[in-house]
């Protein structure tokens, strides 16, 4: 959902904004408007396909889940530890496709964000 539009409290800081709608070619806007929710609606057109494609799969997870269940396995355990494994492997796709340069500024970033201790316990 995109963000309501900030209402100026300066009224010279509104004029400026009007002077910039009023700028604005209608035609070139439309023409960037359509063209952008064509791009959308075939995006929507793929997800929609991906989605009933990927039943199957997301039935045949439901029923594995539901096996474990029954073999005496917990639920939600299971189900987070199953997501956990998920994440982390997104995770390792996040590092590996940055260089090494990167991976070195990306320590750094961590480290002054002191981000990484939240993170400590699922190691163990």
């Amino acid at each position: 959902m995109p963000k309501s539009a900030k209402i100026p409290d300066d009224p010279t800081e509104g004029a400026t904004v009007h002077a910039a709608i009023n700028g604005i070619n209608e035609e070139s806007l439309k023409g960037f408007v359509r063209a952008v929710e064509e791009q959308q609606g075939a995006i929507d057109a793929i997800m929609a396909k991906a989605k009933q494609d990927c039943q199957p799969y997301r039935d045949e997870i439901k029923a594995i889940k539901k096996a474990a269940a029954e073999a005496d396995i917990p639920k939600k355990p299971f189900s987070a530890k199953i997501r956990e494994r998920t994440l982390r492997r997104k995770a390792d796709t996040v590092d590996a496709a940055l260089s090494d340069e990167h991976k070195t500024i990306f320590a750094e970033i961590s480290l002054k964000l002191d981000d990484m201790p939240q993170f400590a316990g699922l190691d163990s």
